[in-house]
């Protein structure tokens, strides 16, 4: 038989990876082929052969890179697989992590109590990444989600409306008095329509908008910002009503989309697409990708600033009128972190910057990414903390957690042996616990640094 695997190890710790990785080998020397698509080191070091992608994502992708043993791979130059394979980044890629002694504002949670967790106490510190780790089914998600999350919550809505509402799951939380606000981030979609993209999520859409009315044709014929959104008649093309593209929806059949002949996607009708900035109407602009746009809008900082970010965190391929639908969870949930990076934050006010800022949360965010892309996504959550805010992750990706200020392993097993906090402190602290399932594997991953360039 052939088997097709779509990155089967998302979600699994490293150790629950090695098991996978087994049965997946038994099941080849059963005389089956299995083709796999996968980030994961250890799945491509146990592979026959890998057929690499790219070279980068996008328009700029598309092509066989490489495709032969991993040692192939490793020698092919233009393989940013290769090159992670060959060059492993050694950690904490910064130099120096942010020092803990320093941090003197924790959140405490105490009594944290559910699925398995069991009257459970765990401090967080302020302004700094930290990273909770764990056998999968261990209780990370229930502690983060399930219980500091609405317990957060609960307390910023009390503190600002006055009202009482006992804990559910939690006997007391402090140190909520420090933060702002929480937000979680995670890798649903940005929107669900093709009305949808990242222009209007970045909410730059509205500054192009208010550019392309004060043009002088534009002032001339009487437009005003609204011509120019393709959500309002007069400006947008009547036949598929600023869509870009005509609904087909035939019997037994699946829904499809062909592109509106009237309007050639564009979105606009032929009297707004007159008015040009630079020579661009306002439908080849949203036709631009990331990239070319930031370049476009250099003379704009409100424009470009978001987009030069988008750039910095590996989504230049993008287009600004891409739909939002089309985008994968990866995507959606870096152009939120971005959107955050972009609006600056409360952290940035001189009020706020006492309070500790805003409180993020993300599970695996590493999910569906390659490995320069979670090196990008590490420097994002890097910059939010220097921002003045905190970061905590759920995760397995190693570099990652080895990436983190902070360490809560929980643990030891899954299932009702599991729910307990086994280890706290600095990558380099937890990696030296014996009862850790990830210190073994965080240790391999520390000790980089006498094999770098090897």
């Amino acid at each position: 038989m052939l088997y097709v695997l779509d990155e089967p190890t998302i979600g699994l710790h490293p150790r629950d990876n090695t098991r996978l990785l087994d049965a997946l080998e038994e099941l080849s020397s059963m005389g089956n082929s299995l083709l796999v698509v996968e980030h994961d080191e250890e799945t491509m070091r146990r592979a026959s052969r890998i057929i690499d992608l790219g070279p980068k994502a996008g328009s700029h992708g598309g092509e066989i890179v490489a495709f032969g043993t991993m040692e192939e791979i490793m020698a092919e130059e233009r393989s940013l697989t290769g090159k992670f394979l060959r060059e492993p980044p050694v950690h904490p890629q910064r130099g120096s992590r942010r020092p803990m002694k320093d941090v003197s504002e924790w959140l405490e949670l105490k009594g944290a109590k559910r699925h398995n967790l069991d009257n459970v106490d765990v401090s967080f510190p302020l302004r700094r990444l930290t990273a909770i780790t764990g056998i999968s089914g261990s209780g990370k998600s229930t502690l983060l989600r399930g219980v500091l999350l609405p317990a957060v919550e609960e307390s910023l809505t009390r503190a600002g409306r006055r009202k009482k509402s006992g804990p559910l799951y939690w006997k007391s939380i402090t140190g909520v008095q420090h933060l702002s606000q929480v937000i979680e981030v995670d890798q649903s979609p940005i929107g669900k329509t093709s009305r949808s993209t990242p222009a209007t999520y970045l909410k730059i859409f509205d500054a192009i908008r208010t550019l392309y009315a004060r043009l002088p044709e534009a002032r001339l014929r009487g437009y005003t910002g609204s011509r120019f959104s393709f959500n309002n008649q007069g400006g947008r093309c009547d036949t598929c009503e600023g869509q870009g593209v005509i609904k087909l929806e035939m019997n037994f059949l699946p829904v499809s989309y062909m592109p509106c002949e009237d309007c050639g996607g564009t979105r606009f009708n032929r009297q707004t697409l007159e008015v040009k900035y630079d020579g661009k109407s306002i439908g080849e602009v949203l036709a631009m990708t990331v990239e070319q746009a930031a370049d476009f809008f250099t003379a704009h900082p409100k424009i470009s600033r978001p987009l030069q970010l988008l750039v910095e965190t590996g989504l230049g391929y993008l287009k600004l009128g891409q739909p939002s639908p089309t985008l994968s969870g990866g995507e959606a949930q870096r152009i939120k972190l971005v959107t955050q990076l972009a609006r600056g934050g409360t952290a940035d006010r001189p009020r706020m910057a006492k309070r500790g800022g805003t409180l993020y949360i993300l599970e695996e965010p590493t999910i569906g990414l390659h490995a320069a892309d979670v090196e990008l996504l590490q420097g994002v959550l890097h910059r939010l903390v220097d921002k003045g805010h905190t970061v905590i992750v759920v995760e397995h990706h190693l570099d990652l957690v080895a990436e983190a200020d902070h360490i809560i392993d929980v643990g030891p097993e899954a299932g009702y042996r599991g729910g307990k906090i086994i280890a706290t402190g600095t990558p380099e602290e937890v990696s030296k616990s014996k009862e850790s399932r990830t210190a073994p594997f965080l240790r391999e991953v520390l000790g980089r640094k006498a094999t770098k360039g090897v």
